[in-house]
This record gives structure tokens, sequence and C-alpha cells, in this order.
């Protein structure tokens, strides 16, 4: 079943339950039938019984004739006992009862005997003495009919089989064609012709939702290839600009900085801030590169959230001593790699500073909820348009206040943050106000699936 195609499958389900369906309905038919039959016979042979028992009451005297007169004809059968006494509708009709009543009917030098009965018996008091009074119908006449109706029901439902994988061939046949077409037209896109789309049915349909899904999935490859582009282009841009810096610093020393104890000092700080540029700019793509061929090994330790809140806050005291760093967060332990949740931390601290002024406070959160716990790091910088808001997460992506010289980047840090916590199993969020500052969340469960 496994190699079927997927068009074949579905026409053999459709036959399935089609014919499922049809046999439900057909054993509905035939049973119902029965019952029908056996609630007629039961209420026939209740009223013949009924107006026997008038006649008896009345004063009558029941007779064959009387029993005909009332429309009591094989495979309908009356008897009435009184005493010795047995009035019979037909001579050639017995009715016996041993383990079960039975009915022999006397047909040439044979009997016929049939047990499938509908029996109303009665004793009533009339004027001449009690009388027995027994009113039978055999069901054995609608034995023939039954199997007829069996046979045409059967016959139906393997027409019906047949009809319905007839039927679902040609329209699993015809519904793929949509999709093969759409195929075809996926297979002829590569990287020549990445702008092609595949065409959209005008129909509003599940088709119509798959093809637009397709074209939304090349809307995000086209973009990733251009976000890759793109990145290229940054990532010259960035390593070129510290060469520069450093290539003109040099044949500044060369040329006469040697001597002067001022232009030499300030060109080995200069290069020694663009060699960190540098460094942490290789270290990011790095970390990038070994995140997404999963060749980065993750040392999952147990410790607690507050002590690593209070390392991280101050070695960025002492490193940026223009900022205000404040700890408020629960005592509780968690098992992560502790490592990478200090440098998520020290991700979201690095924007922090680059977005907020001197002496400004950034704050430093952590709160229990239970089996996850969640990290904040809340400023009160500038804030993060709304436009921007979305993005921020995205690889390459730097927003349009981050562009000036001194608040520059990659655009890899907070897309490096994100590939932290998706890695842990968390979610990250930014919650920012323009002009009020600005908040990063990030939720985990307190113990990380490896």
């Amino acid at each position: 079943m496994r190699r079927l195609k997927l068009s074949t499958k579905i026409t053999w389900n459709y036959a399935l339950i089609f014919t499922s369906i049809l046999l439900i309905i057909n054993l509905a038919v035939f049973f119902s039938t029965q019952l029908y039959n056996r609630l007629s016979a039961n209420n026939e042979v209740e009223q013949l019984a009924g107006a026997l028992e008038e006649k008896l009451l009345s004063g009558e005297a029941l007779t064959r004739e009387m029993f005909w007169e009332e429309g009591i004809l094989y495979p309908l059968y009356a008897e009435a006992e009184s005493g010795d006494t047995l009035i019979k509708s037909e001579e050639l009709l017995n009715l016996t009862n041993q383990d079960e009543w039975l009915m022999e009917r006397t047909l040439g030098e044979g009997k016929k005997s049939s047990d499938d009965l509908v029996i109303e018996e009665l004793r009533v008091a009339a004027p001449s003495g009690i009388v027995t009074l027994r009113v039978v119908k055999d069901l054995s006449v609608y034995h023939f009919m039954n199997s007829v109706t069996l046979v045409t029901l059967i016959i139906a439902s393997l027409l019906g089989i047949l009809v319905s994988y007839v039927v679902g061939y040609f329209m699993s046949r015809q519904s793929f064609q949509p999709i093969l077409a759409m195929t075809k037209s996926a297979a002829a896109i590569g990287p020549s012709n990445l702008h092609d789309r595949i065409e959209v049915p005008e129909v509003k349909d599940e088709l119509k939702e798959l093809s637009e899904t397709f074209n939304g999935l090349l809307d995000r490859i086209d973009d990733a290839y251009s976000k890759q582009a793109q990145f290229v282009s940054d990532a010259s841009h960035e390593l070129r600009t510290p060469l520069t810096v450093i290539k003109g610093y040099n044949d500044l020393l060369n040329r006469w900085g040697k001597e002067d104890p001022e232009i030499l000092s300030e060109a080995i700080e200069a290069i020694r801030l663009e060699t960190d540029n540098m460094s942490m700019l290789v270290e990011n793509l790095l970390f990038i590169a070994k995140g997404e061929n999963r060749k980065m090994k993750l040392s999952p330790v147990t410790f607690s959230v507050k002590e690593l809140l209070a390392e991280t806050a101050k070695d960025f005291s002492l490193s940026v001593p223009g900022r205000v760093f404040q700890v408020e967060a629960e005592e509780f332990s968690v098992t992560q790699d502790r490592r990478m949740m200090k440098q998520l931390l020290r991700i979201f601290l690095e924007n922090s500073v680059k977005f907020t002024k001197e002496s400004s406070t950034i704050t430093l959160r952590a709160k229990d909820q239970g089996d996850r716990y969640c990290l904040q790091v809340e400023d009160q910088g500038e804030g993060i348009a709304k436009e921007d808001l979305k993005n921020v997460f995205e690889r390459f992506y730097v927003g349009e206040k981050a562009r000036t010289k001194d608040k520059a980047g990659s655009g890899l840090g907070l897309s490096i943050a994100k590939w932290i916590v998706d890695t842990h199993g968390g979610e990250v969020q930014a919650k920012s106000t323009l002009g009020e500052g600005t908040t990063m969340e990030a939720v985990f469960p307190k113990t990380m699936q490896i």
C-alpha cells in the first residue's frame, strides 16, 4: 500500500468508504424489511383474534366459514377449541406445541412444517363455555422473498463497488490534474528563475491554498537568497572598513608616527578597536555556521539563574561603568547550557547599552513560572520602531535607527540570541515603545531537552 500512488490510494479509499456505506444501507433495508413483516403479522393476528373474541362474547358460534369471512386463509390460520370440539380454518393445517409451536401443512402425500410463526392465543369465556382461540400467521412464506431481497442487495453492493471504483478513479484523476500541473511548474523553477511562481487557480479551494503556500515558500527562499547576497555585501563592507582603518593607521605609523607618541597611541588604540570588531564579526559568522550545521555541542548543567544574572551584571558594570545594571531575580535553579545562556544575556545587554544614554538603568529579571521561567532585559533607551520590531530577530537585519556609525552592527546578534532560545526549547519576543525603552523577553523550560 505504501508504494501506491496517492491517486490510487484515494480511489481505493473512496471505493471502500462508498462500499461500506452501501453495505450498511443494504443491511439496514434487509433487516428493517424482516422487522416490518413480523410487526405487521403481529398486528394482523392481534386484530383478527380481537374480532373473533368479540363474536364469541356476543354468543355467535365460530365456524370455518366465519374464519373465511374474516379473511383467515393461508398463511393465516385460526382454530377454536372448546372441550373435545376443535374448529379449524383449514383442515390441511395442523398446529402442535411440544417444545415450541409448530405448524404442519399437508401437501399431497407429503407434509411441510414451519416453526417461524406469529401466534395470538386467547381464552374466551363465551356464553357456550370456555373457548381457547388461536390465530396464527406462518412467516415462512416470506423466506423466498427475503432470499430474493438478499441476493438483490448483494448484487447491488457488488455493482456499487464497481461503480464507486470507476467514479473514484475518474474523480481522483481529475482532481490530481491541477496538482500535476503545479508539480511541473515547481520543477521548472531553479536558481536562474527563482522569481517565477506557479499559477494560482481561480477557484477558492485547497489547491489554491496549496499553490499560495508554495508561492509563499518560494517568496521566503527568494528573500533568503536576497538576504544572503545582502549579507555577503554587508560582511564584505564590515570587514573592508576595519581593514581600511588598520591599513590607514599602519601607513600613518610608517610615514611619521613612529616618533610621535600621540599619533602612535592613537593608531594603536584604533587598530585594537578595529581588530576587536573584526574578531567579533568573525566569531558571530562562525557561530551561525556551526549552529546551522549542527556542530555546536551543548553542555547542560544545573545552575542558579539569579547567580548567572548577578555575574553577567557585574561583568558589564566593570566594562561599561556609564550604565547602572540592576538584578531582580527569584532564587531557583535550571538545567541548561550555562555558557549559552550567558551569551544570550550579553547579546541583550550589548543592545541595551548601545541604545541607552549615560547613567541609564538596565534591569535583568528572572521570574519562576513553575516548570518554566522567564528572563527579561529591560532598558530605558530609544526604543524600537514598530516596523522594525517584528524583524529584529531576523538574520542580517539592521533597523533604520541602528544604521548610524556609532550604533551600526552586522545584524547577527539578535538572530544568534533567537537561535540560542530555540535550541533550548524556549520562546523569545521584543517589547518596545519609541522613546520609552525596550524589553527583551525569553521564556524557557527549566530542564533542557537534549
